[in-house]
């Protein structure tokens, strides 16, 4: 079986989510901002960018872990990623439907709850990808070490 669909599965919803993630941002204070003022003045960054690239890569990243037939993935780890994934995809679509909604209705800034959660999402994202990540390391080294304490025997 082919994987290529997704990809065009995939662009549609990426060019609407991003739209989305970068509307949210901006409502929420996210915006331009010099990283480096003494050093570099003219560089400015965006970071509205952000929430489109790390909440949506991280729910994929989750997903992936959870549907993987390879069993060095165990059963705790695939639990965390089930459950990660699920909860990544409903705070995206919180997102999508917080965005379209403020914009339907001309809000200018995001209430003070949305901001604040949509603030959290960078750290959270950071957080459960790095538990993602060790938690999928130490799978494959048990594997690794029942395998070689195997060949001992």
């Amino acid at each position: 079986m082919r994987s290529w669909p997704l990809l065009v599965l995939a662009a549609p919803a990426a060019a609407e989510l991003w739209s989305g993630w970068v509307g949210i941002a901006q409502k929420t204070g996210f915006g331009l901002v010099s990283p480096l003022p003494g050093v570099w003045p003219s560089l400015h960054l965006n970071p509205a960018i952000t929430l489109a690239v790390g909440v949506e890569a991280y729910a994929a990243y989750a997903l992936r872990a959870w549907l993987d037939r390879d069993r060095s993935v165990s059963a705790r780890t695939r639990r965390f990623a089930k459950w990660s994934a699920i909860c990544s995809f409903a705070l995206g679509m919180a997102g999508q439907v917080a965005y379209h909604l403020m914009a339907q209705t001309g809000m200018e800034r995001a209430p003070w709850a949305v901001t604040t959660i949509v603030s959290c999402l960078p750290v959270l994202v950071l957080g459960m990808g790095t538990v993602m990540a060790h938690m999928l390391r130490a799978d494959v080294e048990a594997v690794g070490m029942t395998a070689r304490c195997a060949v001992v025997i």
